[in-house]
Parts: structure tokens; sequence; C-alpha cells
């Protein structure tokens, strides 16, 4: 259950963010010294973007996409997204919802049927909504996602819609059955729904002309354990997004203007749902939501391991902040980047524990 300040706190930010003009923000924090940071971190190539008022602000861009190479991080240097991936695609699904194509609260079983889950009872209980609030009782891998030799049957770890347990796996799942209702692959979905506010993004090969990959450093920020950016041969909901800063933001932007649904359908999407393992962490339908005493903040991570990404945005001073790292220890610097942006983000870099740059 949802504390009834968690509640309140939240209405007061969607109603600044459904109307209001911009509040003064906690931005207390000096700006980072980017430059310093990425040494001390060992990040090769980072890209950051803001937004202002629900609107894309600014795009800025550090280092070298490459270490070998030396070839700067610009407009056309593309990311893996990684886990913000699932941001994209519940978004999709939420308006799917709002569309009345499918029902967020519907068992998924009633009409389509996963064989890889043995357990029919436990899957029977599984709907939408408790998908998207990582309350599945999935794993959050069973198998290699780009691997099918790898696909073997699913285990509960718990039972559906006790506790959240972050999961990649039920995400997947959750993919297979909105194609299977609408007919329509997500890669289609994706370009058709996001396209226009995302439109050097893609979720599978092949890279759109013009973008250039970033590689992915290692710990020490060089070549030895990194790897070239893997595209997803299709559309992976779970993790399989490339872009840049300047498409997240604007997708980052586009949310705080209501994704295209209806406030209604929007609040549900934002409205914190599953508590987790921190009283000031909690999930709504696809992201993550930071409680203070001045409101909520919305955020997702991305680790593809030798990729990182954050992102955040406070709806009630209507301000954002998604930045991308092509290096192991890119989300050592979340505090630095989005504090200045969003206020305090303290409990999400402690929930997330990837350290911070001494």
């Amino acid at each position: 259950m949802i504390a009834p300040v968690f509640r309140a706190l939240l209405a007061l930010s969607l109603m600044a963010a459904a109307g209001c003009s911009q509040t003064e923000n906690a931005k207390e924090n000096p700006a980072p010294d980017i430059a310093g940071l990425m040494d001390a971190a060992n990040i090769p190539g980072l890209a950051v973007a803001t937004i202002t008022d629900c609107a894309l602000k600014d795009v800025s861009y550090y280092g070298v996409a490459d270490v070998e190479t030396g070839e700067p991080v610009g407009p056309d240097t593309i990311f893996e997204a990684a886990s913000l991936t699932k941001t994209l695609f519940t978004v999709i699904v939420n308006q799917l919802a709002d569309e009345g194509v499918i029902d967020l609260d519907k068992p998924l079983a009633d009409d389509f049927d996963y064989p890889r889950v043995t357990d029919k009872d436990a899957y029977a209980k599984l709907t939408p909504r408790i998908i998207l609030e990582h309350r599945s009782g999935f794993p959050n891998w069973a198998s290699d996602p780009l691997d099918k030799e790898t696909w073997g049957s699913i285990e509960f770890k718990n039972p559906p819609d006790t506790k959240f347990g972050y999961s990649g796996e039920a995400y997947m799942l959750l993919q297979a059955y909105v194609e299977s209702r609408t007919g329509e692959s997500l890669d289609r979905l994706f370009e058709d729904r996001l396209g226009d506010v995302m439109a050097h993004s893609m979720l599978s090969a092949p890279i759109k002309p013009g973008m250039t990959p970033a590689f992915g450093h290692d710990e020490n920020g060089g070549k030895e354990a990194g790897r070239a950016m893997k595209p997803a041969p299709r559309a992976g909901a779970a993790y399989s997004a490339l872009t840049n800063a300047q498409d997240y933001a604007q997708f980052l932007a586009y949310v705080c203007n209501g994704a295209g649904m209806d406030i209604g359908a929007r609040g549900d999407m934002l409205r914190p749902q599953s508590p987790t393992d921190d009283p000031e962490i909690v999930w709504a339908l696809g992201w993550g939501v930071q409680s203070r005493d001045d409101g909520v903040v919305y955020f997702h991570w991305g680790d593809n391991k030798q990729f990182k990404a954050f992102a955040a945005f406070n709806p009630a001073t209507r301000d954002g902040v998604v930045y991308f790292a092509n290096a192991y220890n890119g989300l050592k610097l979340i505090e630095p980047i989005a504090e200045p942006v969003v206020g305090d983000v303290t409990p999400i870099a402690d929930w997330l524990d990837y350290g911070r740059v001494d």
C-alpha cells in the first residue's frame, strides 16, 4: 500500500505539470565540472540533455565516442539506451490502454499463451499492470534475450503481485502479448507512435543513416574489456533502444506534456503503485518514483554494462535531464548531473548503488 502522503505529493506534482508555469526549482547545486567528473570516473564520452517547462532546453556533448579513433561525441552519436527502453515501451502500452486496445488489469492468460511459463496457475494472475510495476515474480533475466538457444522455461521467484522484483524478462513477455493483441511488431509500434518524437532512434538494426555508434568502454575507460555497439536484430522492450541525448530528452518532454494520453491515463501511468525495499522509492507503471518533501521525481536508468544511461524529471517544476555514457562507470555521475536540474536525487543514487566519484 502506498502511503497517503506519497499520493498527496504526487497529486500536487501532477497538478503543477498539467498547466502551471515553471516554479523555482531546487537548483542550489552549482554546474558540475563535467570534464573533471568524466576523468575521475574513467568515462571517455558523455551526452547530456535537459528540458525546461517540458520542452527541450539544451544538449551538451563531452569527450570522445571511441578512445581509439578520437571521434568526438556529437549530435550524431548514438548510445545503447539499455533499460531506458522500458520507459518507451511503457508509454506505448499505456497509449494502447487509453485507446481500449488492451486492458491493464486483464490477465494475459485469458487470450494469450506463453509456453515458456510452465506454472499456469501463477501465469493466470499476470496482468500488464503487474508487469509494468515490476510485481510479476519473474527473475530479471531467465535467459539471454539475444540468444534463442537459451530460452528455456521461466520459473517464478515469487508469487505474482506480492512484492517488487525488477524484471526485464517480464517486459519481454508483455511485448509478446502486445504484439499479439495489435498484430504489429514493437518496431512498427515505436515508429508509428514515437518516431516523430525520436527521429534518430531505433529499437533494432539497422542503425539509421547519418548516426554514428559510440563504443562501450570498460571500467578503466579503455577498450580491453570494452565492446562495440550491438544493435538487436529485433526490438526488445526491456533493453534494445539506440538513441541520442536529444531524442530521449524530446521523449521526456513528451511524457512531461502528457504523452499523447488522456490526463487520467497519464495519471494512472505515473501513480506510485509498487513499494520497493526503500521507503523513499516506489514504482509507478514503468517509472521509478522518488518521494521528497516538495513532491516527487520520476526516474529510470540504463545498464548494458559498457553503456550506461540515466533520466529523471520533476513534474512540479517541469524540468528534466537525461545523460548517456559510453563506459562501465557511467552511473557514478547521477547526482552531479541530475541534481542541478531536478533537485536532490540522493535516495535514487543510494538505491541504485552504483557508487560515486571520489
